[in-house]
């Protein structure tokens, strides 16, 4: 009966095999829809509704080169342009992924290390991510995965003899039979991989190295013995090289543009510790971006014990492929730290490494059981155990140990907010909630208009900032222009340093706009601004002292009545009786006398660039801020508040006017929301 299980059948392998598939392709289309697309697949869907001629000139001036972009122009023609229809290019080419992750595992040590590599990259975290997602990687690692298929097959002893050509002509027949699908494989996945990816080099150099430790000879020729028995096989060699020359050639229309984009390609080189930035890369690799790193240990643990079983058990067996495995998962490491291109963002061009970790650790796991099966033959407890097929059992069990590990990964990739990717859809959603036309939305970063305009196609207030602007006066002109004819703005911040390296944009607005509200939505900064533009109908507070130090000059704002979504933005200018001793938030409640606040906004002055305690007596700071009354906030009348307090303690400074201390905070008038 156990015998009709093993994968020795052929129909069951192929069963299994089907089963594998299935999984895959089920784990990457669970859910693929739910997320919004973030900052880059924005670009991604805006870029493939262009024209051919169109997506070509954009990739021109672009950081990868276009063919992912074309194809996805017309894989949405077919499969639609929402975000499953979008992402599901990638979760195909994910799914196809595990398919050679089979076959590598199978040529290289046997059906059953094929099938166990094919289901441990099938459940891999990192693998599934980025097959849910709208841009290139998957492609990038399915055209990895071919051309690493093809050089293992090229590299085997068969392959080389057959290479010779010396055999006649029905050896060159049989040798053009064997040779020709591994060829034409490897050029058309190393043309496509250069065609989508500009790092694709990286996996052609591990893959060069791979194929030269297949085919270097394994051992000096033994004394007597003919030295052409042990020769380096030439002709496979030229053979490979050509193939490799043929694929780069078909690249070479594209070359000027990648040189050119790759020279000008300013990347941001980050200080890190060696040992903790491949510790956090190795991480990515196996537990993905999904689970804590004290969460971590175990899977990862579990993981590098098979892989290094794999490597090290059974010596002399199969050595040249462990060698090349390990090339193929190193190099693209090693070459992504030499080139200085490590960050966080960039561990993805690392996917290519996690099919050749799953075939290593798929030997490791299948050694295992052959090393566990070969002790129960040799000391049988009783005859029919002895029979039963242990080595498949506990191959199969140490598979599914390993899954079980990674089932909290991925119920945080599916499930968890704090993983998800950034909701530019919920953002739009927000903002659309309580539109208004004099309402303008900033994009600070590049690609943010075009996954904003994905949700919102009308793109009339959508202003997209000069990327990395020359001079603060060009700031101030274009900001201004856009203030003068907008009352609420809302700023969306993403990756500003590299946007705005001065940090022009949020000076100039901390400076002369209301801010009133901000908070994180995954990697972005939402915040929102009051214009101003009725500032000169404001009503005057008279002064009052907060501690000793410091004094409220004036106050002026827009107070009376107010609508749901509206900003009550106050201009709040500060007085320094004597240099104060620390750093101070100022607070701006909207509520009852006693009760809890509806709306607030807490910061320190000037949006944090002029904290207290660097104020001095001869100067009068103007403090312009806000509260942004939330669409959901009750109606009603309420007191406006404003008052200064100690971060680290909570104490608020005493509020005095004249020598009486009136209370801790100030009430400079009143507001009606309807």
């Amino acid at each position: 009966m156990f015998a009709r299980l093993r994968p020795d059948s052929l129909l069951s392998h192929r069963l299994i095999l089907l089963a594998i598939l299935i999984l895959a392709v089920g784990l990457r289309f669970h859910k693929i829809g739910a997320q919004s697309l973030w900052y880059d697949e924005g670009n991604s869907a805006r870029i493939a509704e262009r024209s051919l001629a169109l997506i070509i000139a954009g990739a021109a001036g672009d950081i990868h080169p276009p063919l992912y972009y074309v194809a996805l122009k017309y894989w949405r023609l077919v499969f639609g342009e929402h975000e499953a229809g979008l992402r599901s290019f990638s979760a195909i080419c994910g799914a196809l992924t595990v398919l050679w992750a089979y076959r590598i595992g199978r040529d290289a040590f046997g059906r059953r290390v094929g099938l166990v590599a094919a289901f441990l990259l099938a459940i891999m975290p990192f693998a599934i991510y980025y097959a849910q997602e709208a841009r290139m990687y998957a492609l990038l690692a399915l055209c990895a995965a071919a051309g690493t298929w093809a050089v293992m097959r090229f590299g085997t002893r068969e392959s080389q003899e057959a290479a010779r050509w010396d055999c006649g002509a029905s050896g060159r027949r049989e040798a053009f039979a064997r040779l020709w699908l591994p060829l034409v494989v490897y050029v058309a996945a190393t043309a496509a991989g250069l065609w989508t990816h500009y790092a694709y080099p990286f996996v052609m150099i591990a893959q060069g190295a791979a194929f030269i430790s297949l085919v270097l000879p394994e051992r000096r020729p033994a004394f007597g013995e003919p030295r052409s028995a042990h020769r380096w096989p030439r002709n496979a060699l030229l053979l490979y090289v050509s193939a490799s020359v043929i694929a780069v050639g078909l690249f070479a229309p594209w070359l000027p543009v990648a040189i050119r984009q790759i020279q000008g390609w300013g990347v941001d080189r980050p200080a890190y510790a060696l040992g903790s930035a491949l510790l956090e890369a190795y991480r990515t690799l196996v537990v993905g971006r999904t689970l804590p790193a004290d969460q971590a240990t175990l899977p990862m643990a579990t993981f590098t014990a098979f892989v290094a079983l794999g490597v090290g058990l059974g010596r002399r067996t199969k050595a040249a492929h462990r060698i090349s495995l390990l090339a193929l998962a190193g190099l693209p490491v090693a070459l992504l730290f030499i080139f200085g291109l490590y960050r966080e963002a960039y561990l993805k061009f690392l996917l290519v490494c996690v099919l050749p970790l799953c075939v290593l650790a798929a030997r490791g796991i299948v050694e295992v059981g052959a090393w566990a099966h070969e002790a129960a033959r040799l000391r049988p407890l009783t005859l029919a155990i002895a029979r039963l097929p242990i080595s498949d059992l506990l191959g199969k069990a140490l598979a599914l140990v390993l899954a079980a590990l990674l089932v909290p990964v991925l119920r945080n990739l599916y499930d968890d907010p704090a993983y998800a990717r950034d909701d530019y859809r919920g953002i739009q959603r927000l903002i659309a909630a309580e539109a208004r036309p004099d309402d303008a939305v900033l994009f600070l970063a590049p690609n943010q208009w075009e996954v904003y305009t994905y949700y919102q196609r009308d793109d009339r207030g959508l202003f997209p900032l000069t990327y990395r602007p020359a001079s603060y006066a060009h700031v101030a002109a274009q900001m201004q222009a856009i203030a003068s004819g907008h009352r609420r703005i809302f700023a969306l911040y993403f990756a500003e340093r590299d946007a705005d390296p001065e940090g022009w944009y949020e000076l100039w607005m901390s400076g002369n706009l209301y801010k009133a509200h901000e908070r994180w939505v995954g990697n972005i900064r939402l915040a929102v601004y009051d214009s101003g533009t009725d500032r000169d109908a404001w009503p005057i507070v008279a002064e009052a002292r907060f501690g000793d130090a410091i004094a409220l000059a004036e106050a002026r704002g827009r107070l009376g009545t107010a609508r749901r979504g509206d900003v009550v933005a106050l201009e709040l200018t500060w007085q320094p009786r004597a240099k104060p001793d620390r750093r101070y938030k100022v607070f701006v409640h909207i509520g009852p006398p006693d009760g809890a606040p509806i709306a607030q906004h807490d910061s320190e002055p000037v949006a944090g660039y002029r904290p207290t305690d660097g104020w001095s007596p001869d100067e009068r700071i103007v403090d312009r801020r806000g509260a942004w009354i939330a669409p959901d906030a009750p109606t009603g009348t309420y007191g406006v508040f404003v008052g200064l307090y100690d971060p680290d303690t909570g104490a608020r400074l005493p509020v005095m006017q004249g020598n009486t201390v009136i209370g801790d905070r100030l009430r400079i008038g009143e507001i009606t929301i309807r």
